[in-house]
C-alpha cells in the first residue's frame, strides 16, 4: 500500500483504505477495493480529498498500520456527534453536556485504549485522508488516538505526579481514560465561537483573537461537574498553554500547566498541522513533526515531545520520498524502535527512469531531501 496525490492516481488503481467522509452519519465515498476511475479521482477532489491509500504491485507488501478498527471508528465518530448535537440545546438553557453523552464518550475512550493496546508497538501512521469539512471530529478522534498513544509512554517512562509533587506509577489504566475523555472532548469550546472566525482565511483582528481565546474555558463550562473529572478538565481548559508560558488561557509553563495538558498539546498542534482545513491543504507529515521536535522546550514539554519522536514518524509507511540524490521510492518498513530511519523501497533511479524495486535500508541510503537531522531522543 502506497499513498498516492489523488491527482496522480492513475484509472484503474485500487483503494488501499476506505475514503471517509468524516460524518458520522455517513457511509465511506469509497470503499477499499474500488477501482478509480476519472469521475471517482474529480468526485475526491472536489471533496477536498487530496490524497489516498493505493494498492498496487510496486507497493506489494507495504504495511500501513491502523490504529484503530472501523468500528471503533465509527463508534467514535457518532458518540462525538451525538456530544456536540448537545450543545445548541446545552447553552440555550444554560445547561452543560448530558451525562448520557458523557458517559458514551468515556466508553469510546475505552475502546480507542483498547485498540491501542492490542496494536502493540507499532508506529503510527496518522495521514490525514479527510476533506476539510470532515474536521471536526476527526480531528478529535485522531487527537485521542496520538494522544493517548504518547499518555501511556509518557506515564510509564515517567509517571504521575501525586499531591506531594512526587511521580507514581499507580492507577496508570484510570487516568488513561481520563485522558482519553479530555482528548475526545478538547475542541468542545469551539463550538461557541462564530464559524466566520473558526474558518478565517488569515491572520485573526484582535476582537476575533480574544473570541478564540476564549474557547477552553467555554469548553470547561460546558461540562458537568460530577461526571467529567477534574483531569479530563484539565485538557479541555489548558491544552493551548505553552511550556514557555506563552500560551492561553491562563499564561501558565513548564509543570505548572497539568500533565495531560503538555500530553494533549503535542497531539493537537500535530494533527491540526497535518490536516485539511477550510483555509489551506493539509502538511505532510515531516512538516508536522518538525513543527513537534523543534519546539521541544519552548513550546512543548521536553518528555512528551521525546516520546513522541519514538512513536511517530516522520515519513510514514506508504509516503513518497525523495532522496538528496534525485532517486525516489516509498518508504517500505520502519523500525519500532528507530521510526525516523526508514527503510525505502528504490522505484525510480537519480535520473527519473523507473527502476528495479528495491528495499534500501536507512544506513545506506542519501539522505531524504530536505529532511533534518535531530540528535537522538532519549526517551
Amino acid at each position: 500500500m502506497r499513498l498516492m496525490s489523488t491527482a496522480r492516481v492513475p484509472d484503474g488503481a485500487l483503494l488501499g483504505r476506505d475514503v471517509r467522509t468524516g460524518l458520522a452519519e455517513h457511509a465511506p465515498l469509497l470503499r477499499a477495493g474500488t477501482a478509480i476511475t476519472p469521475v471517482y479521482r474529480n468526485a475526491l477532489i472536489r471533496q477536498g480529498i487530496n490524497a489516498v491509500y493505493i494498492d498496487d504491485e510496486l507497493s506489494a507488501g507495504i504495511e500501513v498500520p491502523d490504529v484503530l478498527t472501523e468500528r471503533t471508528r465509527n463508534e467514535a465518530e457518532s458518540a462525538l456527534q451525538r456530544a456536540y448535537d448537545d450543545i445548541p440545546s446545552a447553552l440555550g438553557n444554560g445547561e452543560t453536556v448530558s451525562d448520557k453523552a458523557i458517559g458514551d464518550l468515556k466508553q469510546i475512550a475505552h475502546l480507542i485504549a483498547r485498540d491501542i493496546a492490542a496494536s502493540g508497538d507499532a508506529v503510527l501512521a496518522l495521514t490525514d485522508l479527510a476533506g476539510a469539512d470532515a474536521y471536526t471530529l476527526q480531528h478529535s478522534i485522531d487527537v485521542t488516538v496520538l494522544g493517548l498513544v504518547l499518555g501511556r509512554r509518557v506515564l510509564n517512562l515517567y509517571g504521575w505526579p501525586n499531591y506531594r509533587g512526587r511521580r507514581v506509577f499507580t492507577g496508570i489504566d484510570e487516568r488513561l481514560t481520563s485522558l482519553g475523555v479530555g482528548l475526545l472532548l478538547h475542541d468542545i469550546g469551539k463550538l461557541v465561537v462564530p464559524s466566520p472566525v473558526l474558518q478565517k482565511q488569515g491572520p485573526l483582528d484582535a476582537d476575533e483573537w480574544e473570541l478564540m481565546r476564549q474557547h477552553p474555558v467555554a469548553g470547561v463550562e460546558l461540562l458537568p461537574g460530577h461526571t467529567v473529572s477534574a483531569l479530563a478538565k484539565s485538557i479541555v481548559r489548558s491544552h493551548h498553554e505553552r511550556w514557555d508560558g506563552s500560551g492561553y488561557p491562563d499564561g501558565r509553563a513548564g509543570s505548572k500547566i497539568a500533565q495531560f495538558a503538555r500530553i494533549a498539546s503535542v497531539a493537537d498542534v500535530y494533527d491540526a498541522v497535518t490536516s485539511a482545513r477550510p483555509y489551506r491543504a493539509a502538511a505532510p507529515a515531516h512538516v508536522g513533526y518538525r513543527v513537534i521536535v523543534e519546539g521541544a522546550g519552548t513550546a512543548f514539554d521536553p518528555e512528551v515531545v521525546a516520546a513522541f519522536r519514538k512513536l511517530v514518524a516522520p515519513y510514514p509507511a506508504g509516503t513518497e520520498v525523495e532522496l538528496a540524490d534525485g532517486s525516489r521510492g516509498i518508504v517500505a518498513a520502519l523500525p519500532s524502535d528507530a521510526p525516523d530511519r526508514p527503510t525505502v523501497r528504490i522505484t525510480h533511479g537519480p535520473d527519473g527512469t523507473p527502476a528495479d524495486p528495491a528495499d534500501v535500508p536507512f544506513a545506506d541510503l542519501p539522505p531524504i531531501a530536505g529532511a533534518v537531522e535531530y540528535p537522538a531522543a532519549a526517551a
